[in-house]
């Protein structure tokens, strides 16, 4: 990779590739930039005036703008434009400001083409398209960072996948929780031991069976991941489930769009019954975003408080949800998996239903600990990976 340093900094960390301009122009007080491979891109004079990497524009340190949007002229224009001979591009300003360079790679990986790019695309399945969770050695998955990257990388595009062969060791869990990110603790603590309690506060501390749910829709934003590492197990019983909640709400909205409509419609209200908390969030089953692609789902049958509606509402409320369960239940959609000493599955608590089959307890030990973490720690991790592999090439 070429050395940057003659180059300018940029609003970010990212090690922006170095692409070659073919010319460069204002046009309507744009930036128009003709690029090597033949590609055009136009650039709005306010985004790179706030982004100027320029002395009291640009912390040199922090790599964030000092400036208010009021602090420019309304009507800023690019006038001229040129290629320095170290590939950077100099813009000419209008109202007396001083010329500023740009790094030619971060320009072009902020361009518009005609669609904006994105690096989320969930591979949706069911049992038979993935009967198991994607897999990778876990002490070197730990020590590689490439590895690290493609376990992470799974586990955004897929919702679940697993670290296999870890060592039984008191600590690992946090370390790899903090190897990713940041640990959200919850009323279970920092971490959680799935065990049978003479007391429970959930169903998670009985050795009865769970179907298939997403964990705390009781809060205003459920956990985006949770992670399950599995270091005794000699129970009988207690198989895990996992299904792509997003794949069944697809096959919902295609088969059955009247149910599909009350899912993302019609809001519920989640509460825990616990002695010592109460906490309620309400929201539809299924999140969609502007574009109508499916953000998040919000299912767990037995933490649903009763819906205050009216009677059509809740007809349509609870035939939808019978048919989301329907589904849920069916092992068309589950991926089964048995959970071995060593084993650590990480999912999207926000897609991916976990559930188990009801176990032993008294056959056996059976250790499982976890925590909650979330989507945006996942994907900070990617990109830190994606950063720290690039530098090194």
């Amino acid at each position: 990779m070429r050395d940057h340093q003659d180059l300018p900094i940029t609003p970010d960390f990212d090690p922006w590739p170095m692409v070659e301009a073919r010319s460069v122009e204002a046009q309507d007080g744009a930036l128009r930039i003709t690029w090597a491979d033949g590609e055009v891109s136009l650039h709005h004079p306010l985004l790179l005036a706030e982004n100027d990497p320029a002395d009291g524009v640009l912390h040199p340190l922090s790599r964030e703008t000092l400036l208010s949007p009021t602090d420019f002229p309304e009507d800023l224009a690019v006038t001229g434009a040129t290629v320095l001979s170290n590939g950077a591009i100099e813009v000419a300003w209008s109202h007396g400001r001083p010329p500023s360079q740009f790094h030619p790679g971060w320009l072009r990986g902020n361009a518009w083409f005609g669609e904006a790019g994105d690096d989320i695309n969930p591979v949706l399945w069911t049992a038979k398209e993935l009967p198991e969770p994607p897999s990778f050695d876990g002490p070197a998955a730990l020590e590689n960072p490439a590895l690290f990257r493609d376990w992470l990388t799974a586990l955004r595009d897929y919702g679940v996948a697993r670290l296999t062969g870890l060592p039984n060791r008191d600590g690992l869990l946090v370390e790899i929780g903090e190897q990713i990110g940041t640990i959200r603790a919850s009323n279970f603590g920092k971490t959680f031991t799935l065990e049978v309690k003479d007391d429970p506060d959930s169903n998670a501390y009985t050795s009865h069976p769970l179907p298939g749910h997403i964990d705390l829709p009781t809060r205003e934003c459920s956990p985006g991941l949770q992670v399950l590492f599995c270091r005794e197990n000699s129970t009988t019983g207690g198989e895990g489930t996992y299904a792509d909640a997003y794949r069944i709400a697809e096959d919902i909205r295609a088969e059955e769009p009247e149910h599909f409509a009350a899912l993302a419609e019609i809001n519920w209200t989640y509460n825990n019954r616990a002695k010592t908390t109460s906490y309620k969030a309400t929201g539809p089953v299924v999140d969609l975003d502007a574009e109508g692609r499916i953000t998040s789902v919000r299912y767990n049958t037995w933490l649903r408080a009763p819906l205050v509606a009216p009677l059509e509402d809740q007809d349509r409320a609870y035939k939808s949800y019978r048919a989301f369960a329907k589904r849920a239940e069916d092992p068309r959609y589950q991926m089964l998996v048995t959970y071995r000493a060593g084993d650590l599955f990480a999912f999207d608590n926000r897609r991916a239903l976990h559930g188990r089959r009801g176990y032993n307890a008294q056959g056996g030990a059976r250790f499982i600990e976890g925590f909650y973490s979330d989507r945006d720690d996942l994907y900070s991790a990617i990109r830190m990976c994606d950063r720290q592999l690039a530098t090194e090439v």
